[in-house]
């Protein structure tokens, strides 16, 4: 549940009518919305049948939580593949049941099944004609962070995602406190948890970061970035091999987890913490109070203002 001020909310229509939304321009096509203007692009694509170790690499190497699954040829939208896909189907959630029935537990074979067999076909997706505002409501209505941009062919031209759109009005929101949106109810766990244990909780509570408190103190935070970073290792891949991946699963959740923590009070305004996440490349910002975790505030939050 979170909790809301009384300060003052900035709509996405009222900013804009505080002034254009002016980024770099794209070159204009017949009708093309302003969803171009911020759109990634061009954008990265992998086949339908990119092996799934080959999609770790890729999400690793470039940073991305997420990639659109496209025909090589034609660059047809095909599908999507998430960090989330993966962790679900590394040990998260159900998933996972393809390794067991079709590879009998062998994590080795399981990384180099295509990636068709994972991703979500069904895609959320925005038109190239498509404006921004349309593409919050989108993304709010099928809980999802990233929408690939097509055009009426079903080609992809681009991806907008939530981090774009709040960083987009990082200089713009102001007037309203972090405690007004953030999250109170924080699901956490104990540094000393598994990873195994932190990709189930991640999947089962559909949260893409948990803050790991340990004797009622923050002492860091693990995405799904870093569970992904951990899957793509070169020790891990030598335990793939080996077919002793369940053990290394065990490793406790400390050891890959971030410890350089960047925090907010709530107290702090809205626009100073849009602009702590865009100078950090950060997605969420925990939110402690004297010294402990009150809350937490991520990029979906924004939407609460600016949709």
């Amino acid at each position: 549940m979170s909790r809301r001020g009384s300060g003052r909310r900035e709509t996405f229509r009222s900013l804009r009518e505080n002034g254009p939304v002016s980024l770099r321009e794209h070159p204009s096509k017949k009708h093309e919305g302003e969803i171009m203007k911020i759109a990634k692009k061009p954008v990265v694509t992998m086949a339908p049948t990119t092996p799934v170790y080959d999609a770790i690499q890729v999400m690793v190497k470039e940073g991305f939580r997420r990639i659109p699954i496209a025909d090589p040829g034609t660059k047809k939208l095909r599908g999507i593949i998430t960090a989330m896909d993966i962790v679900d189907y590394l040990g998260g959630g159900s998933k996972f049941e393809i390794i067991e029935k079709r590879h009998g537990g062998n994590f080795y074979k399981a990384i180099y099944e295509p990636i068709k067999f994972i991703m979500t076909s069904d895609v959320v997706a925005i038109k190239t004609t498509g404006q921004i505002d349309e593409a919050i409501e989108l993304m709010k209505q099928h809980n999802v962070g990233g929408l690939p941009v097509i055009d009426e062919e079903d080609k992809i031209w681009g991806i907008i995602t939530e981090r774009d759109i709040t960083f987009l009005f990082a200089g713009k929101i102001g007037g309203v406190k972090v405690s007004s949106i953030m999250s109170t109810n924080v699901v956490t766990i104990s540094p000393k948890e598994s990873i195994f244990m932190a990709e189930k909780t991640m999947v089962e509570r559909g949260f893409r970061r948990l803050p790991l408190v340990y004797e009622g103190k923050l002492v860091g935070i693990v995405t799904v970035m870093d569970i992904l970073r951990f899957f793509g290792g070169g020790e891990v891949f030598h335990h793939l091999k080996s077919g002793a991946i369940m053990q290394v699963l065990q490793t406790e959740i400390e050891e890959i987890a971030t410890k350089r923590l960047v925090t907010v009070s709530p107290e702090v305004d809205l626009g100073e913490a849009a602009k702590l996440m865009e100078e950090n490349n950060i997605g969420a910002l925990p939110v402690l109070e004297n010294g402990k975790l009150v809350g937490l505030i991520t990029e979906r939050d924004f939407f609460k203002v600016i949709a």
